[in-house]
């Protein structure tokens, strides 16, 4: 049997209450009219039994000694004085049987006596005398939400919690100002996913008890795992200071990043680590905080603290690789992906980021092994898969089938593809959208669209798959229809942000930039979380930038990367307008460069990188970057005609003559590019005097680039 002076804890982490009475002595029912039976030679009868002259002198005195072998109960934990303190218990009620006071003070001793049946019927017979009686709600909502961590089935857990439920409503109903029931019942809400009812519980305590810490954290606990991450930010921050623990200083900083405002966050694990320093788990999050904001040599020393601690923390060994990865440090980070791998063997985490660093590398063929590998031990014999494991094999199939695709082996990338459709419905519309990419970029437009057309009416409340569609539809030359399409997606609320990118990219590549324009500030209005603030300022920035206006364009950019420094399309963007226009070229490659820290084997950020020491007149810093970038994206004309600077800058006409002859042949067909019908005019115009330069023999008088 339990001590029963103690607190009890439950199975779902939820505060029991100690259940003490507030009602006065004396406290009842008016007595009935029926007159009292004899019982022992006193004028009252049995408990539950009625008298008309109730002896509130000798209830009150086997009230107190009641009260007295409780207590002495609770110091020396022997069951007889239990027993006893029933007895007395028993014999005020027959002194008293009206008394709802003395019922629901013998079910609270038998409840911390663990007499869970006893203490169940005796508080149930008191709300049969009286359904508002609030002590007795309050001690049958206790018990069930103590069972709730006792109990094995599962359908007596659901029925327990039901009952949970209702009692905790009764109490709150009947003492709106009880902080802590209303704490509970809004956890008992969110366990059965009434997160609506849940936040007025919470909203309520906190409107009883402003200061709350355990409704504040409960309130902004719910706001993260719903997303609402600027909600949770400003919940925590009324948390008194003198009230932060380690757990709320954790919970504020997963807000922080996730609104990316990363010094904060860095700020509020520095905080937890310092009231706890000797906590290995919040070391790490600091360290993954300072991950995120960029600091990334200040995350190095804390993941290299964590391992001076421990040498076989494997996390902290792949937090490493992921670094070393990042900087370009191939070497070093296989060393410490491999130690991560022999201390976590069976983390999927491990192997993909070890096929990300064989890719990064240019490794393509290693990537792939590594992740036919995962899938391979990830694979289930009958197909069925959890929602978790369906999405890790996603991730699996989409590396490689955009592996393959980079190789130009489109039928093995749209086979993966495949397989994520066939992992269910949860997958399916994101694997159709892929594949539907792939089919464009390899230049079968018609298949992409017969694909899209079928994936649309397989699922056709998917506003992706729509989306994807009226892209295709833009692309061939048909932007009023896509555009029409797309204002039939619109809804008038905050899920209209993708839409309305997509629209502003359907107008931009017709060269309608007014409209573009206006699309993508409406999509700017509309954005309420961080990633879709950057979207919206990136598609601003290209936007100007078509448009010449590169001040306001570098602006977007600017805004972009104030908020994510580690943003490898806004840096390289910027560094690439820079260069195209041939003004801050250290400037240039100072963007682009930090853009390849993110992707080092990005074939858009090479050339661009080359261009810029093209413009630099540096040849031989150019040369590696841009036939890099021609061997990753061999037909995109572009880069072709980069190339072909780059070789007659190196002294090779012939070469230069044939790329820019393949550039013209490769961007009537080319998608994702800039290269249009004037690109082609003037390029077209270079080649011609560059053919009569070599038949003049005069080819080394270059033009200008």
């Amino acid at each position: 049997m339990k001590k029963i002076c103690g607190r009890v804890g439950t199975g779902i982490g939820l505060i029991i209450f100690v259940f003490g009475s507030t009602a006065l002595w004396g406290q009842q029912k008016p007595a009935p009219s029926t007159p009292p039976a004899e019982s022992g030679g006193s004028s009252a009868q049995s408990p539950g039994g009625q008298n008309a002259t109730p002896d509130h002198a000798t209830s009150y005195y086997h009230f107190m000694m009641a009260r007295r072998d409780e207590e002495l109960a609770g110091i020396s934990n022997r069951p007889d004085l239990v027993d006893k303190a029933v007895a007395e218990y028993k014999a005020a009620m027959a002194a008293d049987p009206d008394s709802l006071f003395l019922r629901t003070q013998l079910a609270e001793l038998y409840y911390r006596a663990d007499r869970i049946g006893d203490a169940i019927r005796e508080a149930q017979a008191v709300l049969q005398a009286n359904p508002d009686e609030v002590d007795a709600h309050r001690l049958l909502a206790g018990i069930y939400l103590h069972s709730l961590g006792e109990s094995d089935a599962a359908a007596n857990s659901e029925a327990t919690l039901r009952k949970a439920i209702t009692e905790f409503e009764a109490v709150t109903r009947l003492d709106p100002k009880d902080t802590d029931s209303l704490i509970a019942l809004g956890r008992l809400y969110r366990v059965t996913n009434q997160n609506g009812k849940a936040e007025d519980a919470f909203r309520k305590a906190i409107g009883t008890d402003p200061g709350s810490k355990a409704a504040l954290s409960h309130l902004a606990q719910l706001y993260l795992d719903e997303g609402s991450y600027a909600d949770a930010v400003a919940t925590l921050e009324r948390i008194a200071p003198a009230d932060m623990d380690p757990s709320t200083f954790v919970m504020l900083g997963q807000a922080y990043l996730q609104t990316r405002d990363y010094d904060k966050a860095v700020d509020a694990y520095n905080q937890a680590l310092q009231q706890d320093p000797e906590n290995q788990e919040l070391r790490r999050y600091y360290a993954e905080a300072l991950l995120n904001a960029g600091k990334n040599n200040d995350a190095r020393a804390e993941f290299q603290k964590i391992l001076r601690t421990d040498p076989n923390d494997g996390e902290a060994w792949l937090r490493l690789g992921h670094l070393d990865r990042v900087e370009g440090k191939f070497d070093e980070g296989r060393d410490e992906l491999a130690k991560a791998q022999n201390l976590l063997p069976d983390n999927p985490e491990v192997g993909y980021e070890q096929a990300t660093l064989e890719e990064a590398a240019g490794n393509d063929d290693k990537a792939a092994a590594i992740l036919e590998t995962l899938l391979k031990n990830s694979a289930k014999s009958d197909g069925h898969y959890t929602m978790g494991e369906a999405a890790n094999r996603a991730v699996f199939l989409e590396r490689l089938g955009l592996i393959y695709r980079t190789e130009e082996k489109y039928d093995q990338a749209v086979s993966d593809f495949r397989q994520v459709v066939d992992l269910g419905p949860s997958q399916a519309p994101h694997g159709e959208a892929l594949i539907i990419d792939t089919l464009r970029i390899s230049r079968q437009p018609a298949k992409a669209m017969a694909e899209a057309d079928a994936a649309v009416a397989k699922y056709p409340k998917d506003r992706q798959l729509a989306m994807v569609r009226a892209s295709l539809l833009g692309e061939q030359g048909k932007p009023d229809d896509a555009v029409k399409e797309l204002n039939g997606l619109l809804t008038g609320n905050a899920s209209d942000f993708d839409v309305l990118i997509t629209i502003a990219q359907v107008d931009l590549q017709a060269k309608r930039f007014d409209d573009a324009l206006a699309a993508a500030h409406k999509a700017e209005a509309t954005s309420t979380k961080p990633d879709d603030q950057e979207n919206a300022h990136f598609t601003l920035g290209s936007i100007y930038e078509r448009q010449k206006q590169y001040d306001q364009a570098e602006a977007e950019f600017k805004k972009v990367l104030a908020v994510d420094p580690l943003n490898g399309p806004a840096s390289n963007y910027l560094g690439y307008m820079l260069a195209d226009r041939g003004v801050r070229l250290d400037e240039s490659v100072h963007y682009i460069q930090k853009a390849l820290q993110t992707e080092p084997n990005n074939g858009a950020y090479l050339d661009s990188l080359g261009w810029a020491y093209l413009k630099m007149h540096r040849p031989d810093l150019a040369e590696a970057p841009l036939k890099r970038a021609a061997h990753l994206i061999s037909d995109d004309p572009t880069i072709l005609e980069h190339l072909g600077n780059l070789d007659l800058a190196l002294g090779h006409p012939q070469a230069a003559e044939q790329d820019w002859e393949r550039a013209l042949q490769e961007w009537p067909g080319a998608v994702s590019t800039d290269f249009d019908s004037d690109e082609a005019a003037t390029l077209q115009k270079k080649l011609d005097e560059l053919k009569v330069r070599i038949a003049n023999g005069k080819a080394n008088d270059k033009p200008e680039q």
